[in-house]
């Protein structure tokens, strides 16, 4: 069942220009395949990073494909310390949409500065199936509209 949400999000950066809508959300589930693969985070900027604190950091573009979700990988990582979450601008996207990825949320365990062109972590890019559900959804729908549910002695039986 559908549920209203407000949905809020930066337009451009994180601190720019925050945004929000009001949108009609449902429950969504997919189908993972067995075909991954690994993108590198890579700095797009010089910046002194301070231990605890968490700072975001640029990286250089990278685009994510439709019908994908995104992972940390968290064995993957600079020396000071470790990628949070990544950072899309703008409204997000559906799974079946392509995503711009430019930017990170980086949790330092060591004061230092990250160099422009340094590896601050990798991202797992799972693709997944998200039309089969929408079908196997419909099927049990109906099938749950036409079974008849009785109780018994046993507990639940069908009729």
């Amino acid at each position: 069942m559908a549920q209203k949400v407000e949905i809020v999000y930066w337009k451009d950066f994180i601190s720019g220009k925050l945004e929000s809508k009001v949108r009609d959300i449902e429950p969504y589930g997919l189908q993972l395949s067995p075909i991954a693969e690994w993108k590198m985070l890579i700095a797009d900027e010089d910046i002194a990073v301070e231990e605890g604190k968490i700072k975001f950091i640029k990286i250089e573009e990278l685009e994510i494909p439709e019908d994908s979700i995104v992972s940390p990988l968290p064995i993957m990582r600079h020396a000071l310390g470790c990628v949070l979450d990544v950072f899309q601008p703008g409204e997000p996207k559906k799974v079946e949409e392509r995503k711009k990825i430019t930017g990170v949320l980086f949790l330092p365990i060591k004061d230092g500065i990250i160099k422009k062109g340094q590896l601050v972590g990798v991202i797992n890019v799972r693709y997944v199936k998200t039309g089969a559900l929408k079908k196997i959804k419909s099927i049990l729908s109906k099938w749950a509209e036409e079974a008849r549910w009785v109780e018994d002695y046993g507990g639940i039986r069908w009729e």
